[in-house]
């Protein structure tokens, strides 16, 4: 299921730029794309993974991933 929260990370996709940095971060590879009618963002693929390692929220330039 796709959200936009995990238990240690929200996101914000509005700010997302689509740079896909964060996607290459993700130890566990949880971060997906969505392309669809213009618009173009970060999505949590299976957010129960999520470890809370905080590398989405050190790499992103643009504050779309913050702490819980």
């Amino acid at each position: 299921m796709r959200r936009l929260s995990t238990a240690h990370i929200v996101m914000n996709p509005h700010r997302c730029v689509a740079c896909w940095a964060c996607m290459d971060k993700c130890p566990k590879k949880l971060i997906g794309k969505v392309g669809f009618l213009g618009h173009k963002h970060v999505v949590f693929k299976d957010a129960d993974v999520c470890i809370g390692c905080k590398l989405c929220i050190k790499t992103c330039p643009n504050g779309v991933f913050s702490e819980r």
